[in-house]
């Protein structure tokens, strides 16, 4: 017996497709009005007929109203008088007052961006340090253990992308090998 090829079968396939009836391949509309297809009721819409909007009067404005849902009907009711002050006190636990009170004292550190202008030995990084506090005395220095070295690192930098201005500008002098590098800053002071 032999078999058909791929292609003498989709040659039958096609033909029987161009015999058949089309409304065997698709679904029939119950909801089609005369003379227009089924898509077209997608976007019909509701035979709603507009009502109109009652303009408010004078005396409406001038009297806060609020309505309320009546089984019956819409009713509208006047709203009392707003009082001039309110009087609240907060009950707040000693414990709870106290660790308040710590961390106004001792504030989280702020995750930012410091530049730092050397790594080496102790001595040299005092000598930077104090060479950059003559030079820019209104920027923020540090000295960093990193053992067995220390890092000076400057400035309290919110993003890297300022960090990096400024070290661009020379606002922080010229210095060597430079890094911006992510560090905790100090708090900005407030006004």
């Amino acid at each position: 017996m032999k078999t058909p090829s791929s292609f003498s079968l989709c040659m039958w396939l096609l033909a029987a497709g161009a015999v058949l009836p089309q409304t065997s391949f698709a679904q029939t509309d119950t909801t089609q009005t005369e003379g227009e297809t089924w898509w077209k009721g997608l976007f019909r819409g509701g035979q709603e007929t507009p009502q109109p909007i009652p303009e408010p009067t004078q005396d409406s404005l001038d009297t806060p109203t609020l309505t309320t849902m009546d089984s019956v009907a819409l009713t509208p009711a006047h709203v009392p008088e707003r009082p001039d002050a309110v009087l609240a006190t907060w009950n707040m636990p000693d414990t709870l007052r106290s660790l308040d009170s710590l961390a106004k004292l001792d504030p989280a550190p702020m995750q930012g961006f410091r530049v730092q202008i050397y790594f080496g030995d102790l001595q040299e990084a005092r000598a930077v340090r104090a060479a950059f506090n003559r030079a820019c005395p209104d920027v923020a220095s540090h000295l960093h253990p990193i053992d067995p070295n220390y890092a000076v690192t400057v400035g309290n930098f919110r993003d890297a992308w300022s960090a990096q201005r400024a070290v661009q500008s020379g606002a922080l002098g010229a210095w060597d090998n430079v890094l911006v590098i992510p560090s905790e800053i100090d708090l900005p002071a407030l006004k």
